[in-house]
């Protein structure tokens, strides 16, 4: 299999069979609705006085499904069937305590066993609602403003599930608002959880310890896009043969490899609990409407969300009571400025540039060579960007080591540029930092016919190695290298991982899948050994996952955390390998 072949299977998201399985694990996640396939178990058994169902966990449900299928929560799944936090597993049979139901709110009729039963609504005091076909629990809550469990006192027959046309009470009329003092409205920013726990300084924006615990709550917000992949007809993608739409896809495989590493680290002394929210890159308001409510103040840390402007408004809100969030893909440093309680994992396009400088630098000392080339587009602002950056760093560097910095970088213009300043006796490095397709197409094949039988290497991004239009014989040709924040040659380290994946999903993992094990691994690790106080030492914690390097530092004690752990790849004997470079 071809170089390209090879990383289009790794990166495709299409479900084959399988696009249904999508859906099916998004539900299950987030809706709470009744489904098909979540059957409430009718098998009952009296232990020790108490009265259980006996539930066999169903392929691929999770344990968020089952504690809404019997309106109990995840902690009494977890009391009485304790071997769970080490896994849910399918076809294993657990407990499931007896829930009391939901208490109807006054003045409205009880309902008849029958599911036909009409359920009769005093209008002159509550408000009305028709479900329409496709809604969710998850979608009335957001549309009506409710809560799972306002719903339900209001309308215990949700508990069986929603019906096309079904009225519901969507609230009381007339209802008071009940005024809040202007002082109770302001952030509560030196105390959490425990009296005389402190936070923060808002003052001096420190960092202010926190005791280590036993249970964490977690919260991970990622774009599912519930109610549009929700609206999907799974019948037509399949006979389309068409993809699952590539964003939830990427937020689920995320999800289902944090959750693999959640999994893995759950112990007696060390218990993760996940809380899931959808938040979209461009719902500012759903981002705003999670932060201000009560429950995000319980929380110990947040990944995501995924965008930077949605990310931008959490992390605001959190740094104002205390909470930690990690960045798990924005490349922007700027989001960490005057943040210290933010840090980001992926390495911003800058410090990519700076790494394959410094690499260069290493290789010229190695290799005798003395010259780097660089090709300018003059129309593409944000490439004469980098190229002045590179330029400024190598210097730099070469400064720092004791060598003269005259000449040490020429700037050419196109392949006429190339041609005029190639020198035959040393390595030459020709660096093009152009993201355009058809300039950089165009110029590689020149540069490949130019470089037969010279010492010439190209070096670029890592997203130029995916152009359908450029030939990788060239690449190969020009022993293309390229900085890269993944490591794309070590995914054999996760073999049983992702037979696993292949097992139960019946479809190969995302590069997500893998990017969500690792920060988990990475983040969670560091919480169960040293406490929550660790955000404050990331720098000091350097860490090499299979699939990423985790190497923070920031600039000064009010900005956040980057980090700059990547890998150097190259093209050799057609296959991308790694430099071994660190």
């Amino acid at each position: 299999m071809g170089i390209r072949a090879e990383r289009m299977a790794f990166r495709n998201y299409r479900m084959k069979k399988k696009n249904a399985h999508f859906l099916l694990i998004l539900v299950l996640l987030l809706s709470g609705a009744s489904m098909v396939a979540q059957v409430k178990s009718t098998t009952v058994q009296t232990i020790e006085g108490k009265k259980y169902y006996l539930h066999r966990i169903e392929k691929s449900q999770s344990l968020y499904a089952i504690s809404k299928l019997y309106n109990v929560s995840i902690e009494d799944l977890y009391k009485c069937n304790p071997d769970l936090k080490a896994g849910a597993k399918a076809n294993q049979e657990i407990k499931v305590p007896f829930a009391a139901a939901p208490a109807p709110p006054p003045a409205t009729a009880s309902l008849a066993t029958s599911a036909a039963s009409v359920v009769v609504i005093d209008t002159n005091r509550y408000q009305t609602y028709k479900i329409s076909k496709g809604e969710t629990m998850y979608s009335l809550s957001r549309k009506l403003n409710l809560s799972d469990k306002e719903l339900l006192n209001y309308n215990p027959s949700l508990s069986t599930g929603l019906r096309d046309g079904q009225l519901i009470i969507s609230g009381e009329k007339n209802r008071k608002k009940i005024s809040v003092p202007a002082a109770q409205n302001k952030p509560i920013l030196t105390q959490r959880e425990k009296p005389g726990t402190m936070v923060m300084d808002t003052l001096s924006n420190r960092m202010v310890a926190k005791p280590k615990k036993s249970e964490y709550r977690i919260a991970l917000m990622l774009p599912f896009k519930l109610e549009q992949t929700l609206a999907m007809d799974n019948n037509e993608l399949a006979r389309s043969n068409s993809n699952f739409p590539s964003t939830p896809a990427l937020a689920v495989d995320f999800y289902l490899g944090f959750k693999k590493a959640v999994d893995s680290l759950n112990s007696p002394g060390f218990d993760v609990n996940l809380q899931l929210y959808d938040v979209d890159e461009k719902d500012s308001a759903r981002a705003a409407e999670i932060s201000n409510d009560p429950v995000f103040r319980q929380l110990d840390m947040v990944f995501g969300p995924l965008h930077a402007n949605t990310f931008k408004i959490v992390s605001k809100r959190a740094k104002e009571i205390g909470i930690p969030v990690i960045s798990p893909t924005t490349q922007q440093n700027k989001i960490l400025y005057n943040n210290l309680y933010i840090s980001k994992t992926s390495p911003s396009q800058f410090t990519l540039m700076e790494s394959l400088a410094d690499y260069l630098i290493d290789s010229l000392i190695k290799n005798n060579a003395n010259i780097i080339l660089m090709t300018l587009n003059e129309r593409d602002r944000k490439e004469l960007s980098f190229v002045t950056a590179f330029k400024k760093h190598y210097n730099e560097r070469q400064r720092s080591l004791g060598k003269t910095t005259r000449d040490t970088v020429t700037l050419a213009k196109g392949m006429n540029g190339v041609k005029q300043h190639y020198r035959s006796g040393v390595a030459n490095f020709i660096v093009c930092l152009s993201s355009n397709q058809v300039f950089f197409t165009d110029f590689a094949t020149q540069l490949a016919l130019y470089a037969e039988n010279k010492d010439m290497t190209l070096c670029g991004w890592q997203a130029i190695t995916e152009v359908d239009n450029i030939d990788q014989a060239y690449l190969e040709a020009l022993h293309y290298i390229f900085p890269y924040q993944y490591n794309l040659n070590h995914l054999s380290a996760y073999k049983s991982l992702t037979e696993e994946y292949k097992r139960l999903q019946e479809t190969t993992p995302g590069e997500y899948y893998y990017i969500g094990f690792d920060i988990a691994m990475y983040y969670l690790t560091q919480l169960r050994e040293r406490g929550p106080d660790f955000v404050h030492q990331l720098d000091k914690l350097p860490m090499e996952t299979n699939y990423m390097r985790f190497r923070f530092t920031r600039p000064d004690r009010q900005t956040g955390f980057d980090n700059r752990g990547l890998f150097i790849f190259k093209y050799k004997n057609y296959q991308i390998s790694s430099t071994g470079w660190k």
